[in-house]
């Protein structure tokens, strides 16, 4: 055993010596190398290009076999064609799962990350929202709800959605035993699927006595005005004219007659108002800014039959005409198409039916396209 360990103990001794020679030897040649800069120098130089060659030739070799690709537009596409086109591309999907805002999407992929166009290694990998459908994916049934309380609910499950999948319409009022506000009827029924954004009518009840509305003055106010005014206010309005006289402003509203003389009456009590319209002058013709109706009408029966003109080319009437009756107020629309642009709407409100006036100032030339119940029923030209 003793002759053993005699052994091991001399084996060790070259590999110290080795070490140590090996010091020796490196203080030296750094000594000598020392002894002139430029050796030195140049030393180091290549020390760092050697170390740089080293990184490179170890990235290249870690990233070796990953190509670059772009990542291809799969938004809109069905998940199963989004991860085949995926695959084509040495990519792999990442799936998060969202309802979305517009009906019909259910299994369609909604976004990307990262977005088309990118460049990645092959196997990265993608991120791929994928829609789960609407929340709802038919109407329900609200006959008997609240109209707030369902306005309140739809504005809360849609809010922040661009698109929201149901809407309120302006309800019609109508007078019923049910409490002011419950929903009587519905269009579209209940059970009606939502393939795309669909906007709520309802009949509602007002109570079973006709509500108290309370009578804007309207004197002063011009047919933009007035026509923005009724939309707001259930009420309904009888339209008169006369020319305009030197002390009064034309296209403006110069006498109100309330029912009664009181300021606040029933739902769609009528209201007379009388606007003074601009005056038809020799100047205007012979300019030919203003011409005669195209029947010939002069200036008193221009403005019988509501083509009073101003010298603004624009042309101030009123039209009137007759709608059935109805057992409520229902949606009335007036669009203006002119001869240049595009239609535009003047006129929103509800009316009860029967003789119907609305006040207008449109560019010469204009259709007047009259809906109700969102029907076309008359349309009427302006020369």
């Amino acid at each position: 055993m003793a002759k053993k360990e005699n052994n091991s103990k001399k084996e060790k001794v070259p590999f110290m010596q080795y070490v140590k020679n090996f010091g020796v030897s490196f203080k030296a040649g750094a000594e000598k190398l020392q002894e002139t800069g430029a050796a030195f120098v140049w030393y180091t130089v290549a020390l760092f290009v050697i170390m740089g060659i080293t990184a490179v030739a170890i990235f290249l070799g870690v990233n070796k076999g990953y190509e670059r690709q772009v990542v291809p537009d799969v938004v809109g596409t069905n998940l199963y064609r989004a991860q085949l086109i995926l695959q084509e591309k040495e990519l792999y999907p990442r799936l998060q799962m969202r309802y979305s805002d517009v009906p019909g999407q259910v299994g369609q992929i909604i976004s990307q990350s990262p977005k088309k166009g990118s460049i990645v290694k092959a196997q990265s990998r993608v991120t791929l929202v994928v829609s789960r459908g609407v929340v709802f994916d038919h109407v329900g049934n609200y006959v008997g709800t609240n109209l707030d309380a369902l306005k309140n609910t739809l504005d809360a499950l849609y809010a922040g959605a661009e698109i929201p999948s149901l809407t309120i319409a302006n309800p019609i009022f109508k007078q019923d035993a049910a409490l002011p506000g419950t929903i009587l009827e519905q269009d579209p029924p209940e059970g009606t699927p939502i393939t795309q954004p669909i906007e709520l009518k309802f009949i509602v009840s007002s109570g079973p006595q006709k509500m108290k509305v309370e009578i804007p003055d309207f004197t002063g106010k011009n047919v933009t005005e007035v026509l923005a005014a009724m939309s707001q206010t259930r009420l309904t309005f009888d339209f008169t004219q006369h020319i305009a006289s030197e002390n009064e402003v034309p296209g403006t509203v110069v006498k109100q007659v309330n029912p009664s003389n009181k300021k606040e009456v029933g739902e769609y009590a009528h209201v007379q108002l009388e606007f003074a319209m601009p005056a038809v002058t020799e100047d205007d013709e012979e300019n030919g800014e203003v011409k005669p109706d195209q029947n010939g009408l002069n200036e008193a029966e221009a403005t019988e039959a509501g083509l009073v003109r101003n010298t603004a080319n624009y042309v101030h009437g009123i039209l009137t005409t007759k709608i059935p009756e109805y057992p409520y107020a229902v949606p009335v629309k007036l669009d203006v198409i002119p001869q240049e642009g595009s239609r535009y709407g003047i006129a929103t409100f509800n009316h009860v039916g029967g003789n119907l006036t609305i006040p207008y100032a449109v560019p010469h030339g204009s259709v007047l396209v009259l809906s109700v119940l969102e029907r076309e029923v008359e349309r009427t030209s302006i020369q």
